[in-house]
């Protein structure tokens, strides 16, 4: 059975998707809904997989300032969107923790490592809550192969990655650094893992992210295929749609 790490902030605006409403007709809140609704397609291919949904928040104290209000309570707002997504029996199995460290490289590694070696786990896997075609299909072939792969990566673009799987630990110093495919890769590597690739996708972090995914989402839906139920029904309240503007692919909204 794989873990799948699914690592998320705190739904705060201006703390989730901070390039979003400079980039797109999305609002700050409107941003921070997009997130949490792409934050529970993750939480539900991952849940009902045949893997094991951990659930991976940053803790305030982690958080810039500015991002932490008085009352600030991340594991009760994390558990909150759990709660709304997951019914009570899928809950049972789900477990919520902190993640430590105050580098991403650190808080993965710290997750990775101690799920491997501590629990004892056959695979542990980190996937990023902002990539949502990533659906449970593709969450139990990404197991399939770290059957026969220790590490496997899922790449986005501009280098990043969505999905980071293991089932040997690696040294996670600088993993993170600019570009993580490569430098992943490379810590793999010196390891002495093989490492193999999933089928690249979309993360959301920009407005041009956003016009693929909606673009996507619709061709999909078009065609009958699977959808992230929560991320499409909430581009649909939206009213979002990529129109030809000026003989350019635009994002829009009714």
């Amino acid at each position: 059975m794989t873990v799948v790490a699914v690592t998320i902030d705190p739904p705060r605006d201006g703390l989730v998707l901070p390039e979003l409403p400079d980039t797109s007709p999305l609002t700050e809140s409107e941003a921070t809904s997009l997130y949490e609704a792409m934050a529970a397609d993750a939480f539900l291919a991952a849940a009902e997989s045949g893997g094991e949904l951990l659930v991976n928040y940053r803790p305030d104290d982690d958080l810039p300032s500015e991002h932490v209000p008085a009352d600030a309570d991340a594991e009760a707002e994390v558990r909150a969107l759990v709660e709304s997504v997951l019914d009570e029996e899928e809950r049972e199995d789900v477990r919520v923790e902190v993640q430590v460290g105050s580098l991403k490289a650190a808080r993965v590694g710290n997750t990775v490592s101690h799920l491997l070696e501590r629990e004892g786990v056959t695979s542990a896997a980190v996937l990023e809550p902002d990539a949502p075609l990533f659906l449970r299909k593709d969450v139990d072939s990404a197991a399939m192969k770290l059957r026969r792969s220790p590490v496997v990566l899922g790449p986005a673009a501009a280098g990043r990655v969505y999905f980071a799987g293991f089932s040997d630990p690696i040294d996670f110093t600088g993993a993170y650094d600019v570009p993580p495919i490569e430098n992943l890769t490379a810590r793999a590597l010196d390891a002495g893992h093989d490492v193999d690739f999933l089928p690249r996708t979309i993360r959301v972090r920009t407005g041009d992210d956003l016009r693929s995914l909606v673009a996507e989402l619709g061709a999909r839906h078009a065609a009958h295929r699977l959808v992230p139920p929560h991320t499409t029904a909430y581009v649909e309240e939206l009213g979002l749609s990529v129109d030809p503007v000026g003989g350019q692919a635009t994002l829009v909204r009714d």
